[in-house]
């Protein structure tokens, strides 16, 4: 079979503002499912080493690294230009790359804003993967503070890898926590 890499951006404008989202894929001569390939460039596989190393050149810093359930280390990266990409997690297992997650976040983006990234992600990975899978929807009160959480979230599997988006929202009467993430997952 052969196979044929290419390196997309997806690029959204939301409240004038530009988010850059880069994702390579695979694909099968025939097949018309990409795999999900982590984003970067990378490659599944990839070593810690050498993604240090990258992560370096392309301006980013090593801000925590620790073990994580499954045996897996985590590398914690911040300072990788794109807007709104708060930080990006690496996790490796024996040394190889096989997940990462891509945190966005801004204190000075309203809610709207969220919502408007969330939908559009999700347009874009469906066009590419299919619709997915929702695999959790839910907004409760937790605590004795008045705190409202919600929690909404797809999931793509092709092959061997999969792809998740998840909006998170914490709100109380005076303070507000949101974030959106999409996380590349390898079997």
């Amino acid at each position: 079979m052969i196979r044929t890499a290419v390196r997309v951006e997806w690029v959204f404008v939301i409240g004038g503002g530009v988010l850059l989202l880069p994702v390579t894929v695979a694909t099968a001569q025939g097949n018309s499912a990409p795999e999900i390939k982590p984003p970067f460039n990378l490659v599944w596989g990839e070593t810690a080493d050498r993604l240090e190393r990258l992560v370096s050149a392309a301006g980013g810093k090593v801000v925590g690294r620790k073990m994580v359930r499954g045996n897996r280390e985590a590398l914690e990266v911040e300072g990788l230009l794109q807007e709104g990409l708060k930080k990006t997690i690496f996790y490796f297992k024996l040394g190889i790359l096989t997940g990462v997650e891509l945190q966005y976040q801004s204190d000075a983006w309203p809610e709207e804003r969220y919502n408007t990234l969330m939908g559009d992600l999700r347009r874009r990975i469906a066009e590419r993967y299919g619709e997915g899978t929702q695999i959790t929807r839910k907004t409760e009160r937790v605590g004795v503070n008045g705190v409202t959480q919600t929690v909404a979230g797809y999931k793509w599997t092709v092959n061997a890898a999969s792809m998740q988006l998840v909006y998170f929202s914490a709100t109380d009467p005076k303070n507000a926590y949101r974030t959106v993430s999409v996380h590349y997952m390898a079997y």
